[in-house]
C-alpha cells in the first residue's frame, strides 16, 4: 500500500481521508481502504521520510496534508522501475476450487454461481471506475505531469480488470454448465 500512496501523492498532496476515499472509490479491488490500513501506511511513510505531514486548520477542524519528499519520489521511482513479477499475482481462491471436489454437489454449484455473481459485480464496479476516470480526464488538471501517459496506464489497468472479470465469468460459467450436465 505504501507505494500506491506514494504514487497518489506524486499526483497531488492529499489528506489521509482523501487518500482513503480515493482508494475506496478507485482501487478497493487492489488493496484495503480501511482507515487503519491507510493511517498505518501514512505513519510508516512519514517515519521513513518518504512523505511529510503539515497540519492545517480549516475553521475548527484540523487536518494533515501529506506531500511526497524527494526520498519518497526516489523510492517510488525505484519500485515502479522494477520488472513486474508474475509470481506475485496469487489467487488464493484457486485453492478453494482445487479442493471443491471434496464438497457436496450442491455446495460446489452454489459456490461457483456465487463466484460468477461476484465477478459480474466486480465488472460493474470497474465500469463505474472507468467512467469516473473518463470524467477526471476531461477536468482541468494541474501542470507538471504527463497526464496523458498517467491516464493511459490507469486505463490499461482498468481494462485488464474488466477483461479478467469477463474471462472468469466465462470460464466459471462453462465449468458450471459442465457440472450441471
Amino acid at each position: 500500500m505504501e507505494y500506491l500512496i506514494l504514487g497518489l501523492l506524486i499526483l497531488s498532496p492529499m489528506t489521509g481521508y482523501e487518500v482513503q476515499q480515493f482508494i475506496k472509490q478507485n482501487l478497493a479491488l487492489i488493496c484495503s481502504h480501511s482507515a487503519g490500513s491507510v493511517q498505518a501506511a501514512l505513519g510508516k511513510l512519514v517515519g521513513e521520510g518518504h512523505i511529510t505531514a503539515v497540519e492545517t486548520a480549516q475553521g475548527k477542524r484540523r487536518k494533515k496534508i501529506y506531500s511526497i519528499t524527494e526520498s519518497g519520489r526516489s523510492a517510488f521511482s525505484a519500485w515502479v522501475a522494477q520488472p513486474m513479477q508474475s509470481d506475485r499475482m496469487k489467487n488464493m481462491e484457486l485453492s478453494r476450487l482445487f479442493f471443491l471436489g471434496l464438497a457436496p454437489q450442491e455446495v460446489r454449484t452454489a459456490a461457483i454461481r456465487d463466484y460468477i455473481r461476484q465477478m459480474k459485480e466486480t465488472e460493474g464496479i470497474l465500469h463505474t471506475i472507468q467512467a469516473r476516470f473518463h470524467q477526471l480526464k476531461q477536468a482541468p488538471l494541474p501542470p507538471g505531469q504527463d497526464w496523458e501517459a498517467i491516464f493511459r496506464f490507469q486505463a490499461y489497468t482498468i481494462a485488464y480488470g474488466i477483461a479478467a472479470a469477463r474471462f472468469e465469468q466465462d470460464w466459471y460459467s462453462r465449468l458450471l454448465c459442465e457440472l450441471e450436465e
